[in-house]
């Protein structure tokens, strides 16, 4: 008979899983990945945060070592949709990943369903995906739906966390945006008059990255000086034109500083001298963010 300290391990309770991988940043350095499991883990990251979230073990081929540095790195990307079991069962504190299951990556998947104006869960699925915000004076408006905070750093940050980025990547990217548009706040409305360059990640138009916002944000019917749309303006250039911006190398850095270099170099992409004064502004952020 199975003694009842190790029933839990028995397959007769075997529990399944489905979840998305957030880091891959394993700080024992075993392979693990961390994972939010759907129906376990609210997608609301004020009630799970990342640092509470489980790091599962990665089932590896037969053919590999097995153990700790012998056998391939882990594959596994973050954001990836995975599936595996609890080798604990009922106590679901073991999670183990078995393999992926590949599919189309949306905005919903990213936790769009966090990001909704304020009283969108009885709008229409057009009204939440076409908001009537077209006038560029109601740029206030939309930023005040859709986004959490008291200043336009915290706002910025909680929306990057909102799309399950790590904090350390967070605080790298708005160190970079506080050089571009501060210093005491990102702003989207700043220009500078010298090569007319504007918002929050200074867009040039002459490069057509500007014309590339404008039009972008056109197209989602959201006025171009929220910050709102020059936030998602930068998820999309990340995320959808990923070789061109840095998405893979910003999503698996290690730390802030990595973080911060990263962005400065694949998506900013400034005249050199600034990268001290980003990271030290992307730290102060981390810090006061993580108080």
């Amino acid at each position: 008979m199975i003694p009842a300290n190790l029933k839990e391990y028995y397959g007769d309770e075997t529990r399944w899983f489905i979840g998305r991988v957030i880091s891959i940043n394993d700080p024992l350095k075993l392979g693990r990945v961390q994972v939010r499991i759907y129906g376990v883990h609210s997608e609301n990251t004020s009630d799970i945060p990342q640092g509470d979230l489980p790091w599962a073990s990665v089932n590896v081929p037969i053919t590999e070592g097995g153990s700790s540095g012998i056998g391939t790195v882990v594959g596994i990307k973050p954001m990836a949709q995975v599936f595996g079991m609890f080798l604990d069962g009922q106590n679901s504190q073991l999670p183990l990943i078995l393999g992926s299951i590949p599919k189309f990556e949306v905005e919903g998947d990213r936790g769009k369903s966090n990001s909704l104006p304020k009283g969108a869960q009885n709008q229409s699925v057009d009204d939440i995906q076409n908001p009537t915000y077209k006038n560029n004076s109601q740029a206030s408006t939309i930023d005040d739906d859709y986004l959490e905070g008291s200043t336009n750093v915290e706002k910025a940050y909680n929306y990057f966390m909102r799309l399950n980025y790590e904090p350390h990547i967070a605080a790298g990217i708005i160190g970079n945006l506080m050089i571009e548009s501060g210093p005491t706040d990102i702003d989207p409305l700043a220009v500078n008059q010298t090569e007319g360059s504007k918002g929050i990640a200074q867009w040039n138009p002459a490069s057509g990255r500007l014309d590339s916002l404008q039009t972008f944000c056109n197209n989602a019917n959201i006025p171009w000086e929220s910050l709102y749309g020059q936030l998602s303006f930068i998820r999309y250039e990340l995320e959808e034109v990923q070789e061109d911006f840095g998405f893979w190398p910003l999503m698996a850095s290690k730390d802030v500083e990595e973080a911060t270099e990263v962005f400065h170099d694949k998506y900013e992409k400034p005249e050199i001298g600034s990268l001290p004064r980003r990271l030290a502004e992307a730290r102060k952020i981390l810090d006061a963010m993580e108080a």
